[in-house]
């Protein structure tokens, strides 16, 4: 890395080309970012629909959805199958893991239901369709006008979605809320009879006409021409006109029916504000902007308006833009606040503006190569990388300090400027880079986080490591060259008191003599071969001249120089506590045991949650009536909930959705009547406490349903507690729902419990007899063709009226209530049997011939049984098992302790050996993202510890960082604790990035003390004097990034909160912690470790030299007795540890590692 510093320095002015082009790519860059408020997020779903129109939800199950399970469950990729069966409706659901090819999934799908299509019921057609954020609106508008609601509609088919579906990145574009139109056909029975006319030969006749044929192409004078048989039907005259066969002749279909246009029956009902309302929903391109479709959105209005005219009015009662906008802003604001709070603090301790431009500079240079990096790769800017930009704003400018206070504090001894910085750059590359890494490797194991966590964070982990990256780059690079521009050419003495003047006066004459000696020593001596450059080697390590004075050897100078620098103010507060800590050990482990215990107390004190609110000025509600409720009595009873929402002055619009088929704006479907509320608050309003308000108002409300407020998003996450209930028999399983819900009523911290199967809704049975209705020629699929011709009509074609395609339907006869469709009578034509023929008048010679049968009027309880029953109005299967959902709603925000008092409940509740409980919903959700976040952090330590292996040459001294990780957490719970924090997702986001910081500090403490000891200075005084000169920078970097986090933590632009707030309240709370535990407890932990090993190698020396100086004894002579001597001698020195070389700081290089005194050697 120090040959970077150094191709920089003599390339000066490649580097700041080199810093321009970074500023100005990263500032378009910048500006060509799309805008999202999460990353793209495809959710590892496909849903297959199919529609069995008329059919109980038991029929559905056993004749739509059954097969389509079989035929999925044998689909690759797919990790679970489920099922909904409601009147009339199937979805089924497919989960795949994250990451699966939704296209390859879907086509997979497709080729399943194509092999089992053919034995569904006729006119069920499944449809196949994937799942993700894309498929949301980012836009939606409520539309209303005095006029006609289908005019309206009318006009924004032809206006609106024309001029919306021009925006650059809209993909589609649709108006929902209208009262469509329909041709009714409604037989008069008399007359029918009365012309002779059957009802199959009138839908036969509407059926071959105002269908076009096209049966070939003709040659004519001006060339081929195709020849088209027939025209279409474009009114309701034209379908009057047509005529049938009768008993007496051609009849015309106004003679036996009437046609007209009217309105179909309703399936949805939209209001905005107490009023009807239509809604336009826009979609945008997976790769389209938010914020510039929704701006487009906005500009397109006026001429939209201008086009419909006044009395059109729109209101916006969705948009991501502004929350999208106003949350980015909000965390810049914070993110530039903490640069200044962290540029402040650089000052503060460099006392030194020149220095504190160098080292603020780093932070915009590395955030825009960040930007840069972000935008070549394709991401967003959203919340989650914005919030990493602004958590690294503290992190980034580390490296910077330390390089900076490394060329200050070299440059203060002298010397030539550019070799100084190569010096001082070349003390610290290892550590910084080191560092560096280390805090880069704790994110990767998040590129391998399964499930949502993954996809969410992955883009966080990314940001947060290119800043990173770029950081280190600049420390090495820019850095080094803008001190060479802005610092003083030459350093200058520190102001000193008298005392200390005084003591550098004497201490800088013993070194300059001692230095000045060995010099004429070395004079003396011959050049060195092995140095080319024609110095004289001494053979020992040169001492360091005092401050100012003059150096012909400026690159050997080393760090034993700063250690006879004076000890400053700020570090006479601390060179004391280090010394103590030293001499008492013990004290010192004791307590960190203490902390540690504490730490382990204070752990399940937190709550614990899966993704905060996203804060956004808006709550949904829900209202499930009660089965059997129709859309007319539904919607009277949703106006007593907009009634309440009325008196609300929080809140600004709302909007209400209700339908018989479910929700309109999320997938899936209830199968019951239910009505969906968005409602939007005014600015600044606190959701959660307006949420909770309105639902006090609303559970007043008597005989409207279930009625339940839920928060407006939460990043995808569920907000209840669902515990499955699964097996064959569904008696059991309600059985059970009810027993489980009651007791889980009474758990603490839950504010409600509801299931699925309290409500059942009635259903008209319709028994076959088949040997009465075969005698009649009729069949179940026959007899129910004929039930829903009378009761919603038969389906004929479209008839295009002003180029709108309008639905004809044949109505024959009318039911209203069981007793008329009892009665309901139809002609049937009996099969023939001998007792009905007829013979005819007999003719010599010629055979008897039967006569046809003639129709016959019969009830439909003639040949059925029509009987009332009750039925769940949804059937919910799980991988094939019938299935019961108890959703459990907390009151609270500790979703961990609610989770964990529902899950003994649970075990404690006695259910039957055929039924299986399993706990999912959020609890599910937060359980595999907290167990996932573990393991990653597991191999972030395995990869520190690598790092430091390969670092320091050690298998010992990466366990001294390791035993300080557990130290960082505990003042990140301390602080969660403090604020009422709940622990989730960000907040273990960051604790993974602790562990990268934590180690960053003790590494280049530890690797300055290994360097003064590789230099031959004795252990105490290397670990003394490297605490003492990494006590600033330590302070510095910390402080730095805790006070760039402090805006953050306290949330004081309110933007971001759910991301950025619980993470840099972590870091803060664990940057105090880890800083004090660095600067106390590594040296500690280093002093013993690095001693035993010293006391073992002597031990071992001594051993070896006793055993070399036996075997080398003679009995008898001068000469052996006088190598016993010598031998007695050098082991008496190496047991009393002496050394007399290395006290006055010149021993030799290759005598002290030979030495068996306290020199640090690699272990390998």
């Amino acid at each position: 890395m120090l040959s970077l510093t150094r191709l920089s320095l003599r390339n000066r002015a490649l580097i700041a080309l080199i810093t321009i082009c970074a500023a100005v790519f990263g500032v378009i860059g910048t500006s060509t970012l799309k805008q999202e408020l999460f990353p793209p997020l495809e959710l590892p779903q496909a849903f297959v629909t199919a529609q069995y129109e008329g059919a109980s939800p038991e029929a559905v199950e056993r004749e739509v959805t059954a097969p389509l399970e079989e035929a999925l469950t044998g689909v690759e990729s797919v990790e679970s199958i489920q099922s909904t069966s409601s009147a009339g409706s199937s979805q089924v659901v497919v989960e795949t893991d994250y990451g699966t090819d939704s296209d390859e999934v879907v086509r997979s799908l497709q080729r399943a239901v194509s092999q089992v299509e053919s034995t569904l019921p006729d006119g069920v057609e499944p449809s196949v369709m994937a799942g993700g954020l894309a498929d949301f609106p980012i836009v939606m508008l409520s539309v209303s006008s005095s006029g006609d609601v289908n005019e309206l509609a009318s006009d924004l088919e032809d206006v609106a979605v024309p001029e919306l579906s021009d925006i650059e990145g809209v993909r589609s574009v649709a108006v929902t809320g209208e009262k469509p139109l329909q041709v009714e056909i409604t037989v008069r029975e008399d007359d029918l009879e009365d012309e002779g006319v059957s009802i199959d030969s009138l839908a036969g006749l509407l059926q071959a006409n105002g269908v076009p044929t096209s049966p070939g192409q003709l040659q004519t004078d001006e060339g081929s021409a195709p020849v088209e048989v027939g025209s279409r039907l474009t009114s309701v005259e034209q379908i009057e006109d047509l005529v049938v066969a009768g008993a007496d002749g051609p009849v015309a279909v106004r003679d036996v029916a009437d046609v007209e246009l009217t309105e179909a029956p309703i399936t949805s009902v939209s209001r905005t504000d107490g009023a009807d309302s239509l809604m336009l929903q826009v979609l945008k391109t997976p790769d389209g902007n938010t914020v510039e479709v929704s701006h487009g959105v906005e500009e397109a209005l006026p001429e939209i308006q201008e086009a419909l005219g006044d009395d059109v009015e729109f209101v916006t009662l969705f948009d991501q833009a502004p929350f999208i906008e106003q949350s980015i802003e909000d965390l810049l604001v914070e993110g530039l606040l903490g640069l200044g709070f962290a540029v402040v603090i650089i000052l503060v301790f460099l006392l030194s503006v020149r220095a504190t431009i160098i080292t603020a500079i780093s932070i915009p240079v590395s955030l825009l190569i960040t930007l840069i990096g972000l935008w070549t790769t394709g991401y967003t800017l959203n919340m989650l990388t914005l919030a990493a930009l602004t958590i690294s704003i503290g992190r980034v400018v580390d490296d910077s300090i330390v390089v900076v206070e490394a060329i200050r504090r070299r440059h203060s001894l002298g010397g030539d400027k550019a070799e100084n910085i190569r010096a001082a750059v070349g003390e610290v590359a290892t550590a910084i880079t080191a560092s560096t890494l280390v805090t880069v490797a704790v994110f990767l194991p998040v590129a391998f986080v399964g499930g949502q966590t993954g996809e969410l964070f992955r883009p966080f982990a990314l940001t947060a490591s290119l800043a990173l990256l770029a950081s280190l780059f600049v420390a090495l690079t820019i850095v080094p060259v803008l001190a060479y521009w802005f610092l003083s050419r030459r350093g200058k003495e520190a102001k000193l008191t008298r005392a200390q003047k005084k003591q550098w006066k004497a201490e800088r004459a013993t070194t300059l003599a001692q230095w000045r000696k060995e010099r004429k020593e070395a004079a003396k001596r011959p050049i060195d071969p092995e140095n080319p450059s024609g110095r004289r080697s001494t053979g020992e390590l040169p001492v360091v001249p005092a401050v100012g004075e003059d150096r012909t050897e400026p690159q050997e100078i080393d760090e034993l120089a700063a250690m006879h620098q004076p000890v400053t103010r700020l570090q006479k507060t601390y060179v004391p506590v280090v010394r103590w800590t030293l001499r008492h050990p013990v004290i010192v482990l004791l307590v960190a045991v203490l902390v540690f215990a504490g730490t382990l107390a204070m752990t399940p004190l937190l709550k614990t949650e899966l993704l905060g609110d996203t804060g956004e000025p808006m709550v949904q509600v829900t209202q499930d009536f009660e089965p059997g409720t129709d859309l007319e009595e539904a919607s009277e009873q949703a106006r007593e909930v907009e009634a309440v929402m009325e008196d609300v002055d929080e809140i600004s619009s709302s909007l209400v959705s209700i339908s018989g088929g479910g929700d309109e704006f999320s997938m899936g479907s209830s199968g019951g009547t239910s009505a969906q509320y968005i409602v939007n608050l005014e600015e600044g309003t606190d959701a959660e406490a307006v949420g909770a308000s309105l639902q006090e108002e609303l559970d007043e409300i008597e005989g409207a349903g279930t009625i339940e407020v839920l928060s407006a998003s939460s990043m995808g996450a569920g907000s209840t507690i669902d515990v499955r209930l699964t097996g064959n028999d569904i008696d059991q399983l309600e059985d059970a729902a009810a027993g489980l819900g009651e007791d889980l009523a009474d758990v603490d911290g839950v504010q409600s419990v509801t299931d699925d199967t309290v409500a059942v809704q009635p259903v008209v049975e319709v028994a076959i007899d088949h040997e009465e209705a075969a005698e009649y020629g009729l069949t179940e699929q026959s007899i129910g063709q004929i039930v829903s011709r009378a009761m919603r009509g038969q389906q004929l074609g479209q008839l295009v009226i002003d180029d709108v395609g309008r639905s004809v339907l044949l109505f024959h006869g009318d039911i209203d209530n069981v007793q008329e469709l009892r009665e309901f009578e139809f002609e049937a034509t009996p099969t023939s049997t001998d007792d009905q023929a007829q013979a005819a008048p007999e003719t010599p010679g010629m055979p008897q011939a039967p006569v046809a049968p003639q129709p016959e009027t019969i009830q439909l309880d003639d040949v059925a049984d029509v009987t009332e029953e009750t039925t769940a109005p949804t059937i919910t299967r799980v991988d094939g098992l019938r299935s019961v959902t108890v959703s459990v709603t907390p009151s609270g925000d500790d979703l961990g302790l609610v989770g964990a008092n529902v899950q003994e409940a649970v075990d404690a509740h006695d259910l039957p050996d055929s039924v299986q409980a399993d706990l999912g919903g959020a609890t599910e959700e937060m359980n595999d993202a907290f167990l996932q976040m573990g393991i990653a952090m597991l191999v972030a330590i395995l990869l520190v510890f690598v790092i430091m292996v390969a670092t320091f040459r050690s298998l010992i001294q990466p366990f001294i960082l390791l035993v300080s990780i557990p130290f960082a957490a505990t003042g990140s719970i301390g602080l969660l604790l403090l604020t009422d924090t709940p622990l989730g997702l960000t907040a273990l986001i960051g604790l993974l990035m602790l562990i990268g910081v934590v180690v960053t500090n003790a590494i280049v403490l530890i690797d300055l003390i290994n360097q003064f000891r590789d230099r031959g200075v004795d252990l105490r005084t290397a670990i003394v004097q490297g605490a003492r000169l990494r006590y600033r920078p330590i302070l510095m970097t910390a402080a730095a990034t805790i006070f760039a986090l402090i805006p953050m933590g306290m949330g004081l632009t309110g933007g971001g909160l759910f991301v950025s707030q619980s993470l840099a309240i972590v870091v803060i709370g664990g940057l105090v912690s880890s800083t004090i535990l660095t600067l106390i407890l590594v040296p500690v932990l280093y002093s013993l470790v690095e001693g035993v090993k010293e006391r073992r190698e002597e031990k071992r020396q001594i051993r070896d030299m006793t055993r070399d100086r036996a075997a080398a004894t003679v009995p008898a002579g001068t000469a052996g007795d006088d190598a016993t001597a010598g031998d007695a001698a050098t082991a008496g020195d190496v047991a009393t540890g002496t050394d007399a070389g290395r006290a006055d700081g010149a021993v030799s290089p290759e005598s002290d590692r030979e030495a068996p005194g306290p020199e640090r050697k690699p272990e390998h």
